[in-house]
C-alpha cells in the first residue's frame, strides 16, 4: 500500500513539474537568438536557388551576395525593405535577426531587414554562378519520360532518328518555378557546368478540341485539368531558340499514398511536316513526340 502511495505522489509530482516547464516555455514565447549587423554586395541580377519554408524546400530566385571580405558569392533569400533594380550592383547594410519559439511549425528561422542602401552601381557583377541549386534537389526531378508515335510506311527510319534526336535532351532534370515577378520560370539541369535556361515561360491557353489529331497516338495519363501552348523566352522577354510545346497539365491516379501523386505536365509536338521534307519517300502520315515531366 506505501509503495502505491509513494508511486502515486512520485508521478503527481513528475505531473506538475511537466505542466509547469510547459506553462514556463509557452509564456517564454518567442525570443531572439542572435543578432547581428553587417554589409553585403548584391549581384546585379538574380539567380534560381533553393529556399526553405517549415520543412519544405522549393526553387525561387535569390539574391547572390558576397559578404564582407569574402570572394566567393553565395544565395540570400528575402530582405525586409529592399527594393532591387535588375542591372545595378548594390552595397547594403542589413540586420540579420535568428528567432527561436516552439510554437511555430519551424521552431527556429533567421530574418533578413534592411537598414541603409550604402551604393547602387550600374554594371554587370562578375563571376556568378549559373544557379545556386544543389545537387541533392535536382537529382529528386526524375528524367523526362519520352515517348513517340509514327504512321508511316517505312517507321524503322524515322524511330531510329526520334531516338537518337530528342528535340529535349534526356539526361536533364527539368524544373519549373515561380520567379521573384510572379513569372512561370523553367530551368533544366544535367550537373554543375550543364544548364538549359532559366527561361520565362509564355503560356497560354487552348482548346483541347483544337489539339493535332496526332496527339491521339500517345495517350496522356491521370486527369488532365489544363490545355495550354508554352513558348521559351530569355530572362529580358525575347525569343529564344528552344522548341515551342503544347502542353497537358494531369494529375496522376496511379497513387496509392495519402499524400497525392506529382502534378505532371507532358509536352507535346506535332513534328509530321519535319519528317515528311526530311524523309520524302518514307510515305509518313503523323509523327508525335511527347515529355512527361513531373512537378514536384
Amino acid at each position: 500500500m506505501k509503495t502505491k502511495n509513494l508511486f502515486g505522489i512520485l508521478m503527481l509530482f513528475l505531473f506538475t513539474f511537466a505542466f509547469i516547464s510547459c506553462d514556463k516555455e509557452d509564456e517564454e514565447g518567442r525570443k531572439i537568438t542572435d543578432y547581428k549587423e553587417y554589409v553585403l554586395t548584391v549581384a546585379s541580377e538574380m539567380k534560381p536557388g533553393v529556399m526553405s519554408s517549415d520543412g519544405y524546400n522549393y526553387l525561387n530566385d535569390v539574391y547572390p551576395v558576397k559578404k564582407e571580405n569574402t570572394e566567393d558569392w553565395e544565395a540570400m533569400g528575402y530582405i525586409d525593405g529592399f527594393e532591387f533594380e535588375k542591372g545595378y550592383e548594390y552595397k547594403i547594410k542589413i540586420s540579420e535577426t535568428s528567432y527561436l519559439d516552439y510554437s511555430m511549425g519551424q521552431p527556429a528561422w533567421t530574418e533578413h531587414e534592411l537598414l541603409d542602401v550604402l551604393s547602387k552601381e550600374k554594371k554587370d557583377s562578375e563571376g556568378l554562378p549559373l544557379h545556386f541549386i544543389p545537387e541533392w534537389f535536382y537529382e529528386e526531378h526524375v528524367l523526362p519520360k519520352y515517348q513517340y508515335a509514327v504512321e508511316a510506311d517505312n517507321k524503322e527510319v524515322i524511330e531510329e532518328d526520334l531516338r537518337t534526336n530528342s528535340i529535349l535532351p534526356l539526361d536533364y532534370h527539368y524544373m519549373l518555378y515561380r520567379g521573384e515577378d510572379s513569372s512561370l520560370r523553367w530551368i533544366a539541369i544535367k550537373d554543375d557546368s550543364n544548364t538549359l535556361g532559366p527561361c520565362i515561360i509564355k503560356s497560354e491557353n487552348k482548346d483541347p478540341e483544337k489539339m493535332p489529331e496526332s496527339y491521339k497516338l500517345l495517350p496522356w495519363e491521370g486527369n488532365v485539368y489544363g490545355f495550354m501552348g508554352w513558348q521559351f523566352l530569355d530572362e529580358e522577354g525575347n525569343e529564344t531558340n528552344y522548341p515551342s510545346f503544347d502542353v497537358f497539365a494531369s494529375r496522376s491516379t496511379k497513387s496509392r499514398t495519402f499524400n497525392p501523386a506529382p502534378n505532371t505536365v507532358c509536352l507535346y509536338k506535332d513534328l509530321t511536316e519535319y519528317y515528311k521534307n526530311k524523309y520524302p519517300q518514307a510515305a509518313i502520315k503523323a509523327v508525335v513526340v511527347s515529355y512527361a515531366i513531373e512537378i514536384n
